[in-house]
């Protein structure tokens, strides 16, 4: 009868050192969600104010979705499926880069805020003549052929071709590509068109290292670019959100000026623009996201010219990143500060519809974390089952319901983890339960 009254002191000892370790960690805030059953997955939207608890150290990892059980379902963050693509052919003017003389600083390229190019000759003296040329596709297509019109003589060119989305990082296509042209009629060549291959791209660039350019004198010279170009109504992305911001500090920089915005959270910013006031009709800003008192991470530069309509110029896009304040430095002053328009698309979750619902949103921990789910392995699977038109169903998120609040983000305030003080309350009990059945047997022995 004493061996059973151990055993029955240690079991409600183990019970409740399970029942701890599995009790879910505590959260910031808490979203419903609200669905339509029969989905395999489904996809939710981080709304605005879920970025003001998420950890920005965590990488959203301390977002989770639960069961009506508070048990994690499987999810992660979700990538988009692959957009399809059309072929598309079209011809664009070539415009000349002045080049450096003297050691002097030659041009300099820029977009507008409608994303034209635009180049300032700087201090290049007019007698060299220009060896790259730029032109612009007026969307991103992935190259395959460019071909050079005929130019009425004979030519011999050496080419370099490269293509940027930015104006600022190239990507090398060819090197060393021939563009020949020599005599007429039946015995003439006529190579013009140079293969070309890579990702997506809008600006391109071409580069003569041999011979000289037929089209360095004529106007208006125009290339044919072939290749493909994503279909917009099959891109499988969040929508894009606008921010209309007031600048929140203006300080001067030496003869220029840098005009400060906070973004109500840290949100993941992936455009910009720039609305002037009344009293300025022209200006060149350069972006960039504040990460310090000393250091910021450049973003691009925005050139805003007349006419100029607001909203209607195509935005700056950036690399994707969580950014909370950001900055516009201007060489010269402006009558009024500028507004900036910070465009950011939410992050989005997938999870699968385990368990029973209904289903809720966790947001912000600064200890747990969402379980390495193969969600990844998951959609592709659900993808290739059902064709490459698929998509999870859509939820979406109630009304904020704060949970531990700021308690859950602080780790000086976290309580007191006991499960390593009661895991050994618990090995010693065991010890000393077979202690004493030894001893007991011994005795009777």
């Amino acid at each position: 009868m004493r061996r059973d009254w151990r055993v029955c002191l240690l079991i409600p000892s183990l019970a409740a050192l399970a029942a701890h370790a599995e009790a879910p960690p505590s959260f910031a805030v808490s979203y419903p969600l609200s669905l339509q059953a029969g989905a395999k997955a489904y996809v939710v939207e981080l709304p605005l104010n879920a970025y003001a608890w998420a950890s920005r150290d965590a990488g959203l990892g301390d977002v989770v979705v639960i069961d009506a059980k508070d048990r994690q379902v499987a999810a992660g963050l979700y990538a988009p499926a692959a957009p399809t693509a059309h072929p598309v052919t079209l011809d664009a003017p070539l415009l000349a880069v002045p080049q450096s003389a003297n050691g002097v600083a030659g041009a300099h390229i820029l977009r507008s805020t409608n994303g034209d190019i635009v180049i300032e000759p700087g201090a290049a003296a007019a007698t060299v003549a220009a060896s790259d040329w730029l032109f612009d596709a007026r969307q991103p297509v992935a190259p395959e052929r460019l071909a050079f019109a005929p130019s009425g003589r004979d030519v011999d060119l050496r080419i370099d071709v490269d293509a940027s989305s930015d104006l600022q990082e190239w990507t090398a296509l060819v090197r060393g590509a021939t563009v020949v042209t020599l005599g007429q009629g039946d015995g003439a060549v006529d190579a013009r068109v140079v293969k070309l291959s890579g990702d997506p791209a809008r600006y391109y660039r071409v580069h003569v290292a041999r011979g000289e350019a037929p089209w360095a004198d004529v106007a208006g010279f125009s290339v044919t670019l072939s290749g493909t170009a994503e279909d917009a109504a099959t891109k499988d992305e969040a929508a894009r959100r606008w921010l209309d911001l007031a600048s929140t500090a203006t300080v001067q920089r030496g003869q220029g000026v840098d005009y400060d915005y906070r973004l109500p959270a840290a949100l993941p910013v992936t455009a910009l623009r720039v609305k002037l006031g009344k009293g300025d009709t022209v200006a060149r800003f350069d972006a960039i996201a504040v990460e310090g008192t000393m250091s910021g991470e450049q973003l691009g530069t925005l050139v805003v010219t007349p006419p100029r309509t607001g909203d209607d110029h195509d935005p700056l896009d950036v690399v994707p990143g969580r950014r909370d304040v950001l900055r516009l430095h201007s060489a010269t002053p402006l009558r009024e500060p500028p507004h900036l328009l910070v465009g950011w698309q939410p992050d989005r979750i997938v999870f699968l519809p385990e368990g029973d619902g209904p289903y809720r949103l966790l947001v912000g921990s600064h200890s747990a974390r969402r379980a390495a789910w193969p969600i990844a392995d998951a959609i592709a699977a659900l993808r290739k089952d059902a064709g490459p038109a698929w998509r999870p169903g859509q939820a979406t998120t109630g009304n904020l319901q704060e949970l531990a609040g700021r308690t859950a983000l602080d780790a000086s305030q976290a309580p007191f983890d006991w499960t390593r003080p009661l895991l050994w309350v618990v090995l010693l009990l065991g010890a000393a339960l077979v202690a004493g059945m030894a001893a007991s047997l011994l005795r009777k022995r």
